[in-house]
């Protein structure tokens, strides 16, 4: 009876140690597995720490270690033309996107130079556009300034009505009776520019340069005296004041003077403490008389008068 305790005892311990390695295996399976490892016996006998001989031994085991193996080695077996092709693939794809790299460069160096161009084809329009503006201007300005001088118009003398005359000696506006009776004691025609001078002037002024006439006079006979008196009303010349060579150049401007100021050229004049003549354009502004009668000459004035 004892005899055979024993027997079941140690045949159930041997039950028990063969199952125990049989989960070991099975461990040591799935940890080769989920580690994605190569699988045959001496990996799993490493695995599961059981010895190959016991592993070939168990037909359930040799036949599962045998099965995972023939199963992972096809997986991880690529043929060799495969690995060319995927070779050849990933060289045709690196190959690739450089290119496009290549070629995007290339189109954002061709945009801005499309863009720079086309700012320059705009900037260039506009001042094409400008000049021609500019050039039509210019050819309506020359055009009106040829009416103006080709126009032989009559000076504009402002009506007597548009202003207020105040009789008294230093006041600008009507003819005092006086100054008539010089003139006329003079034998000078009070033409209408010279009238427009004495309008424009106080009287004061105007028998000033009455006297200045009288005392030249004495000295010798002036030519065309009319415009030396306009003259000597623009500058306020004195009775007192030494006449030498300025009476030619009084009696050159003062021609000129008539002239500049009939086309509407000239507004006024004035001579400096220096004795240089100045006019004034019709714009407002003041140039020396040399400067000014080079541009509009005596003999331009005068072929223009005639015409």
């Amino acid at each position: 009876m004892t005899v055979e305790r024993n027997i079941d005892g140690l045949r159930g311990n041997a039950q028990r140690k063969r199952q125990e390695a049989f989960e070991k295996v099975e461990q040591g399976i799935q940890k080769l597995i989920k580690e994605q490892k190569v699988i045959n016996f001496n990996t799993v006998a490493k695995a599961s720490g059981l010895s190959k001989a016991w592993l070939y031994k168990e037909p359930e085991i040799k036949a599962r270690i045998e099965h995972l193996r023939e199963n992972n080695s096809k997986t991880k077996e690529i043929p060799p033309k495969q690995r060319s092709s995927d070779a050849s693939k990933d060289a045709i794809i690196k190959t690739l996107k450089e290119r496009i790299k290549r070629v995007e460069a290339e189109n954002r160096g061709l945009r801005d130079q499309h863009e720079a161009i086309y700012g320059r084809i705009l900037q260039a329009s506009e001042i094409e556009h400008r000049l021609e503006r500019l050039e039509a201007e210019n050819t309506k300005l020359k055009k009106e300034l040829e009416e103006c001088l080709s126009r032989s118009t009559k000076p504009l003398e402002l009506e007597k009505s548009t202003f207020t005359t105040i009789p008294t000696k230093g006041s600008k506006g009507e003819i005092s009776s006086t100054i008539r009776d010089e003139l006329a004691a003079l034998g000078i025609k009070l033409t209408s520019p010279l009238a427009s001078k004495i309008r424009d002037s106080t009287e004061e002024i105007v028998l000033t340069a009455i006297e200045a006439l009288k005392e030249q006079l004495q000295h010798g006979p002036v030519r065309r005296p009319g415009g030396w008196l306009s003259s000597a009303i623009d500058d306020a010349w004195q009775p007192n004041q030494p006449l030498g060579e300025e009476t030619h150049v009084a009696d050159t401007f003062s021609q000129w003077y008539g002239l500049a100021r009939e086309f509407g050229i000239v507004i006024g004049s004035r001579k400096d403490d220096d004795g240089s003549i100045w006019v004034q354009e019709n714009t407002g502004h003041w140039f020396p008389f040399e400067q000014f009668s080079s541009k509009w000459t005596f003999e331009y004035l005068r072929s223009k008068k005639i015409k």
